[in-house]
């Protein structure tokens, strides 16, 4: 089974998931059967769903009108519809993953931070 596969299977299950280095310690995307940096052969890990959202856009493409975001999670970098009140360097999580024609399907929510009183 492919890499991918493997990846869009977890994802029709709301997982995320990719490959991990466990020599190196990092999440590696695109997944890759081995480690960049150290050629050891990965496994699969779970990806933290709390990042930061890097850049925001908005796409007028007749399928995908709305707004997107490039958010860094567990070091990587994925891209995600978002709500418009998010903005660059907003704490954000991974609320819905899913498939959306073949392809994974991401959307991103801002965390709400409890101020101290």
């Amino acid at each position: 089974m492919k890499l991918i596969d493997i990846i869009i299977n977890n994802a029709e299950k709301g997982i995320l998931i990719t490959s991990y280095c466990s020599s190196c310690k990092i999440h590696i995307w695109p997944p890759n059967h081995y480690c960049k940096s150290c050629s050891k052969k990965t496994g699969f890990r779970k990806i933290n769903r709390k990042g930061v959202l890097l850049e925001k856009s908005f796409s007028n493409l007749p399928d995908l009108i709305g707004n997107y975001g490039v958010g860094e999670f567990s070091g990587i970098r994925m891209i995600g519809s978002v709500d418009p009140s998010i903005l660059p360097d907003d704490r954000i999580s991974i609320s819905q993953v899913g498939i959306k024609d073949n392809k994974l399907n991401l959307e991103f929510s801002k965390i709400k931070i409890k101020r101290l009183k």
